[in-house]
Formats: C-alpha cells, sequence, structure tokens
C-alpha cells in the first residue's frame, strides 16, 4: 500500500496526482499545471472508498492566484477565486 494525500492505495493503481499536497486537515495546494488533476483525479468517483476530501476543502493555487473549494454532494471542484 503507498500513502498520497492521506490516502491508502494498492501499488497498481495510485491516480496521478501531479504538484497536490495536503496542507492541512481541510487544505490543498498546487501548481496552475495540475488544476485539471482536481476534478480529474482528486474525486471520490476516482479514488474511490479511501477518498477522505472533506466537503468545503480548498485547494490553493500557489503560482496564480485562485482557489478552489470541493463539494461533496456533486463531488467536483470549483473555482471560487481566481485572477480577474
Amino acid at each position: 500500500m503507498v500513502s498520497k494525500l492521506g490516502m491508502l492505495f494498492d501499488e497498481e493503481n495510485i491516480p496521478d496526482f501531479g504538484s497536490i499536497e495536503k496542507s492541512g486537515p481541510r487544505e490543498y495546494t498546487l501548481l496552475s499545471a495540475d488544476i485539471d488533476k482536481l476534478n480529474h483525479t482528486l474525486t471520490r468517483s476516482v479514488c474511490g472508498s479511501v477518498f477522505n476530501v472533506p466537503s468545503g476543502a480548498n485547494a490553493v493555487v500557489v503560482d496564480k492566484p485562485a482557489v478552489w473549494k470541493y463539494h461533496s454532494g456533486s463531488d467536483k471542484w470549483y473555482e471560487v477565486i481566481s485572477d480577474v
């Protein structure tokens, strides 16, 4: 088993989270190149039963002024702050 972002994955089934890192219990950081990985990789539908991101968690993009927030009901990340 391999631990990624606080979740345990079988060695053959580790999603590619790119630069996404867990920086707190409800916060993640990432580079803008990996924004698409929020909705294509860091979701319950992809990670399955090991998924542990709470609703309302933030993903802060460190190289671009942007923040995304996770909604568990829709299993999607939504941009809430961005450079205009």
